[in-house]
């Protein structure tokens, strides 16, 4: 996990549904963010996800669905409800929420997935992307994204709580 700094350009959360090799997309985004003072904080658990954000806000979080929990009877997430659906869930209810892209699961049904999907989208999910993840697309819809809430300007500590 990246220590999280005082004032960056940019703050996103990231989760992800286990461990990762380097070349992965969680590893690479924050590597390419960081010259331009930008922070990207990976979290391995909905439950880490969760104390991160709320004890330092997020512009941005992206968050994939098959996060697990990180509580023992969750462990790893359930079929019927992902980690990472959950994670969206209680960010809605933070003062200062983020708004959120989602990554769909890839290791479930067409038919889960679609209502997953269906679930983040109407708990206000920004945008969805699909398994495997396209580093190039996943920046344009970091940008699009700020075009959206900042009004296509790098984020301050006054924007943090878009819609707020």
């Amino acid at each position: 996990m990246v220590a999280v700094r005082h004032n960056p350009r940019l703050s996103v959360l990231l989760t992800e549904d286990r461990d990762r090799p380097d070349e992965h997309w969680t590893r690479q985004l924050p590597r390419l963010l960081q010259p331009l003072g930008c922070e990207a904080t990976v979290a391995a658990t909905g439950t880490q996800a969760l104390d991160l954000a709320r004890n330092h806000p997020y512009h941005a979080a992206v968050i994939d669905l098959a996060t697990p929990t990180g509580q023992p009877s969750t462990q790893p997430a359930s079929p019927s409800t992902p980690g990472g659906l959950w994670l969206l869930q209680v960010l809605n209810r933070l003062p200062r929420k983020p708004p959120v892209i989602v990554v769909n699961p890839h290791a479930y049904s067409q038919r889960q997935v679609a209502r997953f999907l269906n679930q983040a989208l109407q708990l206000g999910a920004f945008s969805v992307l699909n398994h495997p993840v396209d580093l190039n697309h996943l920046l344009a819809t970091i940008a699009r994204l700020i075009q959206r809430y900042h009004q296509g300007q790098w984020p301050n500590d006054t924007n943090l709580a878009p819609g707020q």
